[in-house]
């Protein structure tokens, strides 16, 4: 398996005034999103820069205060053309590259506000792993969909009624997503985003797994202030938040998906006391016939913490507790 870690998207925000936005749209075409029953509160897009790594969000209110907002694909900025598995590893000369490509479209869509006045309102944290067969992509996608969820988590499934979920019909088998307040992480098929969302398709077999962190975490990960410092800083930090989170879920990168026979083969082997192996043979033997790890845990009536314990133990062996089907 190879991967590849860099910066998918990121977004700035800054606040304007409602007579500045309004400049904006007249001179730009803008596809008008969610308002309000009274038009008090607006949203417009503007999506001509789309292919080129930039979108542009505009929040216009007559009684809260204004935003734009910057949604950025950096790869296919700096390309000037759409790149969709490219991934940016930011760079003291790469940034400068981007942000003069970045000025010549606010230029251009007419928005005079200064780069500088910007704010990082959610960074994603992004690691591809290629695989060479598609079954290998959705047997991991349902390992990850099995694992342990930690506390003040909780699953975000696509509503079956929503607008995204039509566009891509089956994103629940395809991808998995959880959240709390100040980030959010997702693993998906990335061929299959392609090929349902963007008419692309591509020969790779992709998983990709996407931290996303929304600007409440992203100020306590920094020390820096500037936006395109705070990417440089993050970025430096990547590896080790990502395989932090991995390390919570119970899923290490350099965990190894082996058999039911396999794995209890690895736990007579090993050095643990006959309790603590008795105890993993019986998560081993239940993990097939239940929809996840807390299933387990209380199909197996082990506490929590003696589950959690284990769980640790599975890692220290690197085999996943989740036995695949040999």
């Amino acid at each position: 398996m190879e991967r590849n870690d860099g910066i998918h998207t990121f977004s700035l925000k800054t606040r304007s005034s409602y007579s500045e936005i309004q400049n904006i749209r007249v001179q730009n075409a803008c596809i008008h999103g969610k308002r309000d029953r009274f038009s008090l509160n607006q949203n417009f897009c503007i999506a001509d820069y789309k292919d080129k790594g930039v979108e542009i969000l505009l929040h216009q209110s007559l009684v809260h205060p204004s935003w734009v907002t910057l949604i950025v694909n950096p790869s296919s900025l700096l390309a000037d053309e759409y790149q969709p598995t490219e991934l940016f590893c930011p760079t003291e000369q790469t940034m400068k590259q981007l942000k003069t490509r970045l000025r010549a479209i606010l230029d251009e869509v007419g928005l005079d506000t200064r780069l500088k006045a910007f704010r990082l309102a959610r960074y994603d944290q992004t690691r591809d792993r290629y695989y060479d067969h598609a079954s290998e992509v959705a047997l991991w996608l349902g390992i990850f969909q099995k694992s342990w969820l930690m506390p003040r988590y909780a699953a975000v499934p696509f509503p079956e009624d929503s607008e995204a979920n039509g566009k891509w019909k089956g994103a629940n088998q395809h991808a998995w997503t959880i959240a709390n307040k100040s980030c959010a992480f997702s693993v998906y098929d990335k061929a299959y985003e392609l090929k349902k969302r963007h008419k692309v398709k591509i020969k790779a077999h992709i998983l990709r797994l996407e931290l996303r962190l929304s600007r409440k975490r992203i100020r306590k990960l920094c020390h820096e202030t500037d936006w395109d410092k705070q990417l440089l800083e993050l970025h430096e930090k990547q590896d080790a938040q990502l395989d932090k989170f991995l390390h919570r879920l119970h899923l290490p990168e350099n965990m190894q998906l082996v058999t039911r026979e396999q794995a209890l083969e690895i736990i007579d082997a090993s050095r643990f006391r006959e309790k603590t192996k008795k105890k993993m043979r019986r998560i081993v033997k239940k993990a097939n016939g239940c929809e996840s790890l807390a299933a387990v845990q209380k199909k197996t009536r082990i506490k929590k913490s003696e589950f959690i314990t284990m769980l640790e133990k599975f890692e220290t062996l690197g085999i996943c507790p989740i036995p695949i089907v040999g």
